[in-house]
């Protein structure tokens, strides 16, 4: 391998990370152009090194499975840290996905996989680009947690009466569980939307049926 060879391979590394990049820095995400970037010409400088080591250094056998093995093991931490945890739910996901990505550009462009690393970088575009429009006009589910407190009563007959208000309002009743003390009972309802947006008229309906005390709508994020 020439030093242009490797030059070659750096620049491939160095312009295909930064398109994922750019596209994150334009975001506003916490990993953006520089890192993406240092990603990929990382990645890229293992290979190349494991390469170049076997072809420079007779007698030595370098593996490159375990190369690549270690660069996919130091990126997972490196992608743990662009993940945040927020009350509503969790952020940083798909930087974390571009990060690990683009170290596997880099890997490729290492190699002179060019052809495929063009192809995998289209297609890594067209999802962050094309589909995160698309998904803004899916009707994509929405988890709320329902909870009514009310003077003691019939546990049936109150959530029987809670889940038929609902059911009208076309919201689906995933779970319920109870708390109950000496004097009121607290009903907790797990509910799934078809939106972000709940149907509040429910939780004013439910307000008025008779020994409810006090209600709370509440957003969850994932599957329940």
């Amino acid at each position: 391998m020439t030093v242009l060879d490797s030059a070659v391979r750096l620049l491939v590394a160095f312009v295909l990370g930064g398109i994922v990049g750019l596209e994150r820095q334009i975001h506003g995400r916490p990993a953006g152009l520089r890192t993406h970037i240092l990603v990929s010409l990382g990645a890229a400088m293992a290979v190349i090194a494991g390469v170049q080591a076997e072809q420079f250094l007779p007698g030595v056998s370098i593996d490159t499975g375990r190369i690549i093995a270690g660069i996919i093991t130091g990126i997972g931490f490196l992608g743990a840290g662009t993940i945040i945890r927020y009350r509503e739910g969790i952020g940083g996901l798909t930087t974390a996905a571009c990060i690990w990505f683009v170290a596997m550009l880099g890997i490729l462009s290492g190699f002179a996989f060019y052809a495929l690393a063009g192809i995998a970088s289209a297609a890594a575009l067209l999802v962050l680009l094309a589909l995160d429009i698309l998904e803004e006009k899916l009707p994509a589910a929405s988890y709320w947690m329902l909870t009514v407190k009310s003077s003691y009563r019939p546990l049936e007959a109150f959530e029987r009466e809670c889940r038929d208000i609902l059911k009208r309002r076309g919201l689906h009743v995933k779970s319920s569980t109870f708390r109950i003390s000496d004097s009121s009972v607290e009903l907790n309802i797990i509910l799934r939307a078809r939106r972000r947006e709940t149907d509040f008229k429910a939780a004013e309906i439910i307000r008025k049926l008779e020994g409810v005390t006090g209600i709370k709508w509440a957003h969850r994020s994932g599957e329940w």
